[in-house]
């Protein structure tokens, strides 16, 4: 690139860098606590992560082959973390932001430059080609949600990244390095493969036009392969062609898909600048034909709306986004959001080109909108970002942490929540949702027997047990105000464990989000090479 040509993703790069720190600090409380993260999800990555490091494959616990990791890419570039910042923990957290951040900044950088890079050089647009890739990048850049989302410890900023590359190199006739990115960013976030699929007729259709129409036929070949590798993985560690989560989590439904659609309209896209309200939406108005002229660079835009839209759909019609104020859900759109936002901005560069008057009005409006959002939303979600990490550190770190001290890590626990328990007892755990060992979603008997317990770290919210007098109470953390999801009973945690009784095994059920059983270890009981274990 030339100097000038690098001026915008530079530019836009700096404001990214800038965005992650507000946020990261604008909200944080005077005495904050230990570093983590928002989501208990974030630490089963690091549990993939360090597994990887560990055994030299995805495994949940040590020496057992798992398939609860839909980000593999993601937890690879975790057991680098590990690697480098060794056994603290907290130089784990904070190397775990320095990489989220700077996958935000580099998703910055390629949007300004896909953005110039679709309107091309020499296009006569008003406003310029610079100032539409500086929009463009700044939107991004301005994204509070992806700012926070970039020091939650979650697949988002790199899967982002991925899609706005992925974009470019199909823009750019590029067949091999198309096909590549396409991988990675299937192996990074399953619904990319939808991406994906658009991008290679995209591809075809430029190849097509220079004479190469074989050309996309080169690309297929690493997603297929990629494809082919995850399904042999998950069939050989689980018996099933696809991740555990996917069995555990989804919910496909084309029939919900229109009410979905209406969700993330209405109450998920508006949080993002220069949303709020519709009114940035309008912009996109700008790509239609009839409004953008025939034959303009700017009907561009619509290879990355078509990339980010395909990603969205596919998303929504197998999960639903059923509390959309929890980042919980957020997270698993805001990837396509820096794919939406450059078709935003061209579409505003489009609408310039209109107004001989006011070219730049409406990428002056556009920018103004998303300064003013960020400005007005940057501190609530600080706050709502240190609020949600202070609610896990106090619960689920803090139980795991405790369950260390008391078993030494010798103990095997069940738990409700599978991340930090796991990550920070270092015991080995079942699972009970099912999402890390499925032998526990399906209730297999054998294994059931063959793994007793000696503790269960249980969500009353979503589970009770008509056993409970077989069981006691022996720990609890709850935290107030919680706000990592909308529903306050899922601030309390419990601790179970069997009350002494004549027989070293005791067999509990229980019921609520899913249904299950548990043979717990009597504490002071021997147990018998016949009784698992």
């Amino acid at each position: 690139m030339s100097e000038k040509r690098t001026f915008a993703p530079v530019a836009s790069a700096a404001l990214a860098a800038f965005a992650v720190i507000a946020v990261a600090t604008l909200g944080r409380d005077p005495d904050p606590g230990p570093p983590g993260f928002r989501l208990d999800d974030a630490w089963i990555h690091l549990v993939y992560g360090r597994g990887l490091l560990r055994n030299g494959y995805l495994a949940y616990n040590d020496g057992v082959a798992a398939t609860g990791c839909t980000a593999p890419l993601w937890a690879a570039a975790l057991a680098a973390v590990h690697a480098i910042a060794g056994d603290s923990i907290d130089r784990v957290v904070r190397g775990v932001w320095i990489l989220g951040g700077a996958f935000h900044v580099a998703t910055a950088f390629l949007a300004a430059g896909l953005a110039g890079s679709l309107l091309g050089p020499r296009a006569r647009t008003a406003p310029s080609t610079s100032i539409a890739a500086l929009l463009a990048g700044g939107l991004v850049a301005l994204a509070t949600p992806l700012a926070a989302a970039a020091v939650s410890g979650m697949e988002v900023p790199l899967t982002s990244a991925l899609l706005l590359a992925m974009t470019w190199a199909a823009w750019a006739g590029r067949p091999l390095a198309t096909g590549l990115l396409i991988a990675a960013a299937g192996l990074t976030r399953p619904e990319c493969a939808a991406s994906g699929l658009v991008a290679l007729v995209l591809l075809h259709r430029r190849t097509l036009a220079a004479a190469q129409s074989r050309a996309w036929l080169r690309a297929a070949g690493p997603p297929i392969a990629a494809a082919l590798g995850l399904v042999l993985w998950d069939l050989f560690a689980s018996g099933r062609p696809l991740p555990a989560t996917f069995y555990a989590k989804s919910a496909v439904s084309l029939g919900a898909l229109p009410g979905r659609i209406g969700v993330f309209l209405l109450d998920l896209l508006p949080r993002v600048p220069p949303f709020a309200g519709g009114i940035g939406a309008l912009f996109l108005l700008g790509l239609v034909p009839g409004v953008a002229r025939p034959g303009s660079p700017a009907r561009a835009g619509v290879w990355p709306l078509a990339i980010g839209g395909a990603f969205l759909l596919a998303n929504l019609a197998i999960l639903d986004p059923a509390d959309p104020d929890a980042f919980y859900h957020q997270r698993y759109v805001w990837p396509a959001l820096p794919a939406l936002l450059v078709a935003t901005a061209i579409g505003a560069a489009s609408l310039g080109e209109r107004l001989r008057r006011a070219p730049f009005a409406p990428a002056a409006i556009l920018a103004l909108l998303a300064i003013v959002g960020a400005a007005r939303v940057t501190g609530p979600e600080s706050r709502h970002l240190h609020q949600d990490v202070r609610n896990i550190n106090e619960v689920q770190r803090a139980l795991g942490e405790r369950l260390a001290r008391a078993s030494g890590g010798a103990w095997r626990v069940a738990a409700s929540d599978a991340g930090a328990i796991r990550y920070f007892s270092d015991c080995e755990t079942l699972d009970v949702i099912g999402l890390n060992t499925p032998e526990m979603r399906d209730q297999d008997e054998r294994f059931v027997r063959a793994h007793p317990v000696d503790a269960l770290v249980l969500m009353p919210a979503w589970f009770a047990s008509p056993d409970a007098e077989r069981l006691e109470i022996v720990d609890e953390a709850t935290t107030s105000p919680y706000t990592v999801t909308s529903d306050p009973r899922m601030a309390r945690q419990i601790v179970l464990r069997a009350r002494p009784a004549e027989t070293p095994i005791v067999r509990t059920r229980f019921a609520g989000f899913s249904r299950f059983v548990l043979d717990f270890r009597v504490p002071g009981t021997e147990i018998g090479e016949g009784d698992g274990g």
